[in-house]
């Protein structure tokens, strides 16, 4: 079973822009490996656990985003050595959801120059626990 790039992924969202098409891209993006810059100290990135940090880049709008690149080894043979660490997008969401002064995720395509953007409501709503409330029992005078 062969695994779409998440690029291609972005190039679909980018040309349909359907709701259904962004929830695809958001699974994959959970799942896959991206690449990002990664600072010892974050002067201006958030702290993820001991000294990892993630460089941010401004998107349209002037906000500060977390940067991420797809498909790593697309996007360097494609565009260079522009990152130089690899993390699950899960960890980059918990990062940006977890970053006050974060406003969401900007995504890199590895194969043209596209990117979409992660809202911090998305990734917060993304990386929040699911509380699934358990039945109750049966009463012991119910029990089948």
């Amino acid at each position: 079973m062969s695994e779409t790039p998440l690029s291609e992924v972005m190039s679909e969202h980018a040309e349909t822009k359907t709701p259904e098409s962004y929830e695809r891209f958001l699974r994959l993006f959970r799942a896959s490996t991206v690449g990002i810059v990664a600072t010892e100290v974050p002067a201006h990135g958030y702290l993820a656990s001991g000294n990892l940090g993630a460089g941010r880049t401004t998107h349209g709008d002037g906000r500060p985003r977390v940067l991420a690149y797809a498909d790593p080894g697309a996007a360097l043979r494609n565009f260079g050595p522009r990152f130089n660490a690899g993390v699950s997008g899960e960890v980059l969401l918990q990062m940006a959801a977890a970053d006050p002064d974060c406003a969401g995720v900007l995504v890199n395509s590895a194969i043209c120059e596209i990117s979409l953007v992660i809202s911090k409501p998305t990734a917060q709503s993304l990386t929040a626990p699911t509380t699934t409330k358990a039945p109750a029992p049966q009463p012991w005078w119910k029990r089948r």
